[in-house]
């Protein structure tokens, strides 16, 4: 598959588990993968370098009139939110600052080896 393509699920769609192997030479994989529900989406996209930026996207902007499935469906809110920290950080579970505000959350995931 070429570099710039995406697949866009709706939840109701969407395959159970969506394995990716990071290795074009394995199996090839769109670069940007998308599943929506209704409010909003996530999506995680593979970068040039090899790393992968996920995003949690809420639809705050508009809902479109009739029978649409997917993020235009409805508009997002958020009812709650945590960060989960790996220990020792005290403490380890913690709320997303002024969560209900948001519009997108992204991080950017670097393979590694495993940790021993």
């Amino acid at each position: 598959m070429s570099h710039a393509t995406t697949k866009n699920y709706l939840i109701d769609c969407a395959p159970k588990q969506i394995k990716l192997y990071g290795n074009k030479g394995l199996k090839p994989e769109a670069a940007t993968h998308v599943i929506e529900f209704p409010g909003g989406a996530i999506e995680l996209s593979r970068t040039s370098a090899g790393n992968y930026w996920t995003h949690i996207i809420v639809n705050r902007d508009f809902v479109l009139p009739g029978d649409v499935e997917g993020i235009e469906a409805a508009y997002g809110e958020i009812v709650g939110s945590r960060l989960d920290y790996e220990f020792p950080i005290h403490p380890n579970v913690v709320e997303v600052p002024d969560a209900e505000h948001l519009r997108q959350i992204a991080i950017l995931v670097k393979p590694t080896a495993r940790k021993m």
